[in-house]
């Protein structure tokens, strides 16, 4: 049973939203243009706000359900509830749709994070819409939402199910944008709205 409810969990995270909108809506492999990524910003680049926002969406939802049927399922064991939101990240990042390459993690670790803790989700996304406001860099963005997360849930929820969640959703969602992180240090990583 928990082998597949954990796999369930995965498979949630794994679907690859951002691939099947740009495929049956826009006709286009999103994998084959701009940053390759199927996540939302890639496809907000690529394709159109509209586009991004929907895949954002979609991509979050994955969390969001990945650890709503658990604490469904499996009620009063929170620890269960965070590990599934970990392997929706785990699916979307590594997604055996598209051989095992997906997205950076980033909204479908939000949507977990609502679930587990709503006022650490907030601040991650007044993070990112500040920082982004500012810098227009969306891994900038990202690390702020992440620093965000981290900070409030040591502040507010300290139980240690919680940090089984956090730390290794944060290790593999800096870990996914490593490319990132190398561009910025070059100066090289685009600004949003700029091509």
């Amino acid at each position: 049973m928990l082998i597949l409810w954990g796999l369930g969990a995965f498979i949630v995270g794994s679907v690859p939203w951002g691939f099947i909108v740009s495929h049956l809506r826009y006709q286009t492999d999103i994998r084959q243009h701009g940053s390759q990524n199927i996540g939302a910003t890639n496809v907000a680049r690529t394709l159109g706000i509209k586009a991004g926002i929907i895949v954002l969406i979609l991509d979050a939802l994955k969390g969001i359900a990945a650890v709503a049927i658990t604490g469904l399922v499996f009620p009063g064991h929170p620890w269960m509830m965070a590990v599934a939101g970990f392997l929706a990240i785990l699916g979307h990042v590594f997604s055996p749709f598209l051989r095992f390459r997906g997205g950076k993690g980033i909204a479908a670790g939000l949507g977990a994070v609502v679930m587990l803790s709503p006022l650490a989700a907030l601040v991650a996304v007044l993070a990112f819409a500040l920082t982004v406001g500012i810098t227009r860099i969306v891994s900038l963005a990202s690390l702020a939402g992440i620093v965000g997360v981290m900070v409030c849930m040591a502040l507010v929820s300290p139980e240690a199910y919680v940090w089984g969640f956090a730390v290794p959703a944060v290790l593999l969602t800096i870990w996914a944008h490593r490319k990132n992180w190398s561009r910025l240090i070059k100066g090289e990583e685009p600004r949003f709205g700029k091509s």
